[in-house]
């Protein structure tokens, strides 16, 4: 009986240190480093991802650690095998959903818009790609754009480089260039020059990014995540939560 009873208290202390352990295990985050939305600067894990995670995961009690991965091929591996639990900003097919569950909530749109000088806010419109065909527009050798935009007929001024196009449209040497918007009015807040750029608000394209869940993961508060996951980034929207985070990072969105 003695046995018995020590064999039960064995089982129940056993019992109990993996719960505490469980309670314990960090919920694993990882992304490809990219700023605004994940990077890290002076050993600080900084972005627009990051902090809209951290305020989730906050409100629903969930330990966590940050992982930045730059290959791509390994965080589909390491989520494959359940070793990472969610992946941050990614886009939506049929390959990744055999692997990865996603939620029906997205706060970031990556989009590409024509880029134009603040001077000149109100003088161009842009619903269709006509409107825009008197307009010395910058392009970059190399990247897709949209088939629509290389066969509009544009008077293009080419560049090797992406990066030479924002001091060719402050110089006045081009009207407008299709840039991603978001990375775009990151790297205007931080060089100084936000208050000089402006952007059509018809986007050239536009696709909806999303965290995600692998399916593979074991942590214990995975089900939770999920099912509370949706409604915290809803209310987030609402009450302006998200707008004040991607504020701090890219200023105004006009």
């Amino acid at each position: 009986m003695q046995r018995k009873s020590w064999l039960a208290g064995l089982y129940f202390l056993a019992a109990a240190v993996w719960a505490t352990a469980a309670q314990c295990q960090p919920l694993i985050l990882a992304a490809n480093p990219q700023a605004p939305f994940k990077f890290e600067q002076d050993g600080l894990l900084l972005g627009i991802d990051l902090d809209i995670m951290r305020v989730v995961l906050g409100r629903l009690g969930i330990e966590y650690e940050v992982q930045l991965i730059k290959s791509d091929k390994r965080l589909q591996i390491e989520a494959k095998a359940g070793r990472i639990d969610m992946l941050l900003l990614y886009s939506k097919n049929e390959a990744r959903q055999t692997y990865l569950d996603y939620p029906e909530e997205s706060y970031v749109d990556l989009t590409w818009n024509f880029f134009i000088r603040s001077a000149d806010q109100g003088k161009f419109t842009y619903s269709t790609l006509d409107d825009l065909k008197d307009l010395r527009i910058g392009a970059t050798e190399g990247i897709s754009y949209t088939e629509e935009f290389w066969n509009a007929g544009f008077k293009l001024d080419l560049e090797a480089e992406n990066s030479l196009q924002m001091n060719k449209l402050l110089a006045g040497r081009i009207d407008a260039v299709p840039l991603n918007t978001i990375a775009t009015l990151y790297r205007a807040q931080i060089g100084g020059y936000r208050d000089q750029i402006s952007f059509l608000p018809k986007p050239m394209k536009s696709k909806a990014y999303f965290n995600v869940f692998s399916k593979a993961s074991t942590h214990p508060d995975m089900d939770r995540l999920k099912s509370n996951y949706d409604d915290i980034i809803r209310k987030l929207k609402k009450d302006g939560t998200i707008d004040e985070v991607k504020q701090r990072y890219i200023g105004s969105s006009s």
